[in-house]
């Protein structure tokens, strides 16, 4: 049994044990497939955020003080679409992973914990 004291009062916790020998392959699969969409999402917003530091900061500032050539202003539209185009599929992960997500009420009965 375990206690937690909320607000003086002494309430009475049940502990939920889980075992994961009952996970069967197919949640297995569904939570490789959550976590695959997870870490794309967290490449594809590292993409989008490294192509707008270079894009709409960096290459500014360094054609402005000459270290680059002016000629190199016509590579910030590539950065600017690869920076569209990464938001969007992060976008798109993340989505997926909401629908795969629905596979921990499988075996968690908390899911918003």
């Amino acid at each position: 049994m375990l206690t937690q004291f909320w607000n003086g009062e002494r309430q009475r916790m049940e502990q939920v044990f889980l075992d994961p020998g009952t996970i069967g392959p197919e949640s297995w699969s569904e939570l490789g497939s959550l976590l695959r969409s997870l870490w794309l999402t967290v490449l594809f917003v590292v993409l989008f955020a490294s192509n707008m530091l270079v894009g709409h900061n960096m290459l500014p500032s360094l054609i402005e003080s000459g270290h680059v050539p002016k000629s190199w202003q016509k590579v910030r539209p590539v950065l600017y679409a690869g920076a569209i185009i990464s938001i969007g599929l992060a976008f798109f992960f993340v989505s997926r992973a909401i629908e795969f997500a629905g596979v921990l009420r499988n075996f968690w009965p908390d899911y918003w914990i």
